[in-house]
């Protein structure tokens, strides 16, 4: 973890609306560099469009999003990949009818130095030891931890300071999901900051530095995430 925090990632009264509902209302948060920081909340609660709308997927209504001191709030998506932040979307999303490797080398498009692209590749054989044996598989005929794992490699293969995870655990057996969050401890241990949307509120808090939760579009708590863990309205809420 980074010795010296500063603010990576501020989010100043966000408002966001999807036709007439309004999904994020006067949003604040901030992520240090080094952090995990995740976002808890229920279906619906506005944590995938807060990640959506610092990606640029989607226009906020009004607000602030500053990124390493730049406001980036009217930038395009792929300027944003450019400054240094990478999305793993909720679904994974790969190309199911492109390899491996082919996947890999998209989540590069923004580069040109070859053979560091080539490096970054091995890195990520290295990380991920499952896609190095299937290098040359349809990224559609994978397992859904294998495609999880792709999807995470794939955004890393932009070189982000700031990788936004969407529900990394969704749909998996309970031993690929330690074996990603183990993956994603690896990555704050190499520098690389998080923001982390998670349905699993227990496991997200056990390896994020700090959270925040989201009800019907606003944050209704933040604090330290083992804080969090013990709250009463975190426990029955989203805890069990």
């Amino acid at each position: 973890m980074n010795a010296t925090k500063y603010p990576i990632l501020q989010i100043e009264k966000l408002y966001v609306n999807y036709g007439g509902i309004q999904a994020l209302k006067d949003i604040n948060l901030v992520v240090n560099n080094g952090e995990v920081v995740t976002l808890v909340g229920a279906n619906g609660a506005g944590k995938t469009t807060t990640l959506r709308a610092i990606s640029k997927i989607i226009n906020p209504k009004s607000g602030e999003i500053i990124y390493s001191g730049r406001n980036i709030t009217k930038r395009q998506p792929h300027e944003v990949v450019q400054l240094g932040i990478a999305h793993s979307p909720e679904g994974r999303r790969v190309l199911a009818k492109q390899t491996v490797l082919d996947n890999l080398l998209l989540g590069a498009y923004i580069r040109h130095d070859q053979e560091a692209i080539k490096a970054d590749i091995q890195h990520q054989f290295d990380l991920f030891p499952r896609l190095a044996q299937r290098r040359n598989q349809l990224a559609g005929t994978l397992s859904g931890g294998e495609q999880q794992m792709l999807a995470i490699a794939r955004a890393l293969m932009s070189k982000p300071q700031l990788l936004l995870l969407d529900e990394p655990s969704l749909g998996l057996a309970p031993a690929i999901v330690r074996e990603i969050f183990t993956i994603i401890e690896n990555l704050r241990a190499t520098g690389v900051t998080i923001l982390l949307v998670e349905q699993n509120a227990n496991l997200a808090l056990q390896i994020a530095d700090r959270g925040y939760v989201l009800d019907a579009g606003s944050i209704t708590l933040s604090g330290a995430a083992a804080e969090l863990l013990t709250d009463e309205r975190v426990r029955k809420a989203y805890l069990g």
